[in-house]
């Protein structure tokens, strides 16, 4: 079973997240905040993240960089999900290490693409 990591804190959107990917028969753990996020994605080795940007203690800009830089998590795919719609906002998830980025409010015919651009059973 597929692990993804839900990096987010806002309660809303983890609990419409997590539904989502469950219902689709992904294991999903979840981190509130980015100090936590970093430990988790090194810990869990989740197959797929989804990291929002404004997050508690260490944005997700720091959580990407941190995990690209881990030889044991840079290959894992890491979607920025986030309400920031300007250029460079998206511009710096990408330079980062960012695999791909989703801005907020995202419908689940999004988030299902993307779980299959990034997730297709090998």
């Amino acid at each position: 079973m597929k692990k993804v990591l839900i990096v987010e804190d806002e309660k809303n959107i983890i609990l419409s997240l997590k539904m989502l990917l469950m219902k689709e028969g992904y294991k999903i753990e979840v981190a509130t905040n980015g100090i936590d996020a970093i430990k988790l994605a090194q810990e869990a080795l989740p197959d797929l993240i989804f990291l929002d940007i404004v997050l508690p203690y260490v944005n997700g800009y720091l959580v990407c960089e941190a995990l690209r830089e881990d030889p044991n998590t840079k290959h894992i795919p890491i979607i920025f999900t986030s309400a920031k719609n300007q250029e460079k906002d998206i511009q710096r998830a990408f330079e980062v290490g960012g695999s791909d980025y989703i801005v907020k409010p995202f419908t689940p015919a999004q988030i299902k693409e993307l779980l299959i651009k990034y997730l297709k059973e090998e």
